[in-house]
């Protein structure tokens, strides 16, 4: 049938032309961005999948980076500990000498000298080894939890030893049990020194009235407080509010976004800020809540879902508005020695009656004999820590390499998903250029080819 009304072949053509267009658009798009899948109607299915590989890689190669920070971190407590370990063997060495019956007194108090010195630089060393601003051998963190996964609870327990003078033996120190109340003058004595009347029951009053004569007594307190707890059925709705003896309280919304022991203590550190005196953490799986400063915690508001809460003193504690009050840790300066005294000194947690701790002194050929044993079992503590930062270093290289063999056989599959096979686009792209010229000229030939009609009407 001939007509004129319908085009066929030129509509066919034309269609013709439109799809080789489309591929090799299409060719022309994959091959500049090198990626087979640009947009969803690609490839759906590779999309979503592709989607989640690089989630998982990206998150595979920060964990990667959070290991090898946490060799980073054991390193530098490891050094330290190296350090200690060196100065801890030359006092082994001093009290040996100081221990021989061939010396005089005079010759000991030269060794004595050294040994302060000693006995002061290792108190320093723990004081001021950190890493990222955290301090890692003066006990205030007992423990850094590593994110070494992609999924919660993939996470690694590094242990930190507490290497202060005190903590090793080698200065005197006492740690306290719970301030329980308030103290009147003449209570508490430190090297007989009064430190008068404090009326607040918190540890942070009764440290900052002790370090007030430390020019007097060679005498530091600090003051520690926090309180752990289970968490179960977290309800919905409710607000949990930590109210610290000193700083801004924490009043954390509870909801169900937070039903769990990591997301509420992120939701309450995230309150109470970097500059807040409250912070929380997971320790053991129990929530760990702790006042920097050391003052009073009080906890109120919606408390039900805290079971078994304990406070530093492992005390059974009810978390409702009573406080629960921190401990002292008292540290005499090198050399120096420590006595507690008062009529009521057990209501700073200090205990009761008269009590003496003595520094490790080679000043004498008796002294010098009993601190052997003594450095001895602080050598043996180091070690055992540098060992355990050992063994955890090597995990954490295994760690590291693991990740990086997944995160590499990761991307190579999901190259193959997303990524342009070049051999093929190109030989696509061929073909569509050939395809649209041949359609382009087709749809020339089928717009001329009527024109044959008007033989018919002549």
């Amino acid at each position: 049938m001939t007509v004129i009304g319908t085009n066929t072949s030129a509509t066919r053509a034309g269609n013709a032309s439109r799809l080789a267009n489309m591929q090799l658009q299409t060719a022309m798009e994959r091959l500049s961005t090198g990626k087979r899948i640009n947009s969803a109607k690609d490839d759906a299915a590779g999309l979503a999948i592709s989607s989640s590989m690089s989630a998982q890689i990206r998150g595979m190669n920060q964990a990667v980076r959070n290991a090898n920070d946490g060799i980073s971190l054991a390193q530098t407590a490891e050094g330290a500990l190296n350090e200690v370990t060196s100065m801890l063997q030359r006092m082994k060495e001093l009290a040996t000498q100081s221990s021989n019956g061939t010396l005089r007194d005079s010759d000991r108090t030269a060794l004595q000298a050294e040994m302060t010195q000693l006995t002061a630089e290792i108190a320093s060393v723990s004081k001021t080894t950190t890493f990222n601003g955290v301090n890692l051998l003066d006990g205030s963190v007992t423990g850094v939890k590593l994110q070494t996964g992609i999924n919660a609870g993939e996470s690694i327990n590094m242990s930190m030893v507490k290497a202060t003078s005190g903590a090793l033996g080698l200065q005197a120190e006492k740690v306290g049990l719970a301030v329980n109340a308030a103290l009147a003058a003449g209570d508490l004595t430190i090297n007989g020194q009064d430190v008068g009347a404090v009326a607040t029951v918190d540890a942070l009053a009764v440290a900052n009235a002790i370090n007030g004569f430390t020019g007097t007594t060679r005498v530091t307190a600090k003051a520690e407080n926090w309180v752990t707890a289970d968490v179960s059925n977290i309800p919905a709705t409710g607000t949990f509010t930590i109210t610290p003896g000193t700083g801004t309280a924490v009043a954390v919304t509870l909801t169900s976004a937070e039903n769990n022991v990591d997301a509420l203590a992120a939701k309450i550190n995230q309150v109470s800020g970097t500059n807040g005196n409250i912070a929380a953490s997971v320790e053991n799986g129990r929530l760990k809540i702790v006042s920097k400063n050391g003052s009073n915690i009080t906890m109120s508001g919606t408390t039900s879902f805290l079971t078994n809460a304990k406070d530093i003193t492992d005390a059974a504690v009810t978390p409702v508005t009573a406080a629960v009050e921190g401990r002292l840790t008292l540290t005499a300066e090198a050399g120096a020695s420590l006595n507690i005294a008062g009529t009521a000194a057990a209501d700073a947690g200090l205990g009761t009656g008269q009590m003496s701790f003595s520094a490790v002194s080679i000043a004498n050929q008796t002294g010098a004999v009993a601190s052997l044993a003594v450095i001895d079992a602080a050598i043996e503590k180091v070690s055992a820590g540098r060992g355990d930062l050992g063994a955890v270093q090597n995990r954490l290289q295994s760690t590291v390499n693991n990740l990086t063999n997944n995160a590499t056989n990761l991307t190579d599959a999901r190259s193959r998903i997303e990524d342009t096979d070049y051999s093929a686009e190109t030989a696509q792209l061929a073909k569509a250029q050939i395809l649209s010229q041949a359609s382009t000229a087709m749809l020339a030939q089928a717009n001329q080819s009527q024109q044959g009609v008007l033989k018919l009407l002549g």
